[in-house]
């Protein structure tokens, strides 16, 4: 039996539509959800930072932070330090404890994937994490384990190539008849841990909103 040509079409427009259904899986409707890259009605009317504010904001501090690091000379001295990381203080006053937390996280997680830093630098989570490897590799030795010197002369420790990394998340703001201005500022400081000087600290990372009055 031979299919005519309305037989053809329906067969033909069957299988498009079966592509179609395996190409892309099914998606609700009035499912609420967003590009996270999108700017909401809630945040656009809300004093507090956007949530894309705060992501951009964090791969800015990035960028800046890991080309910051790579000139650091007490890192760049034959040894593959470590850096711990330590207090990141939230004195905005308007950025919320979870957002803040959300930040800072993405921050440290973008740093973790950064190749550049990773070449001379390994990272330990915080000071708990870093009490926890000394008792379980060296009974409790305060020096931490280094990868030893790039020539190959074996692991040493060397509490003189450790180092705390810590933050301060500020706001200046500024209110008028017509306009709210916030400016935030992220300042970091690099502090040996075997003497508690400070090594190296950067010069603010910026950003600013402008919140108009309605």
């Amino acid at each position: 039996m031979s299919l005519g040509r309305v037989g053809w079409m329906g067969l033909g427009a069957s299988v498009v539509l079966a592509l179609a259904g395996c190409s892309s899986p099914p998606r609700g409707q009035d499912n609420y959800r967003v590009e996270a890259t999108d700017t909401t009605r809630a945040e656009r009317n809300s004093p507090q930072v956007t949530v894309t504010e705060l992501t951009e904001f964090s791969d800015q501090v990035v960028s800046q932070l890991t080309e910051d690091l790579k000139t650091v000379p007490e890192l760049n001295q034959g040894y593959r330090a470590t850096i711990v990381f330590g207090d990141m203080v939230n004195k905005t006053g308007i950025v919320s404890t979870t957002d803040f937390e959300a930040f800072r996280s993405r921050i440290r997680q973008k740093l973790l994937q950064s190749r550049m830093v990773l070449q001379n630098v390994r990272f330990v989570e915080d000071r708990a994490k870093l009490e926890s490897l000394q008792n379980r590799e060296f009974g409790g030795n305060r020096d931490v384990l280094q990868e030893g010197s790039r020539s190959g002369q074996g692991r040493q420790l060397n509490a003189d190539y450790t180092f705390f990394l810590n933050g301060e998340f500020y706001r200046v703001n500024r209110d008028g008849r017509t306009e709210q201005s916030n400016y935030y500022g992220l300042s970091f400081n690099l502090m040996r841990a075997n003497d508690g000087e400070v090594v190296w600290s950067n010069a603010p990372y910026e950003s600013k909103r402008v919140i108009p009055r309605r």
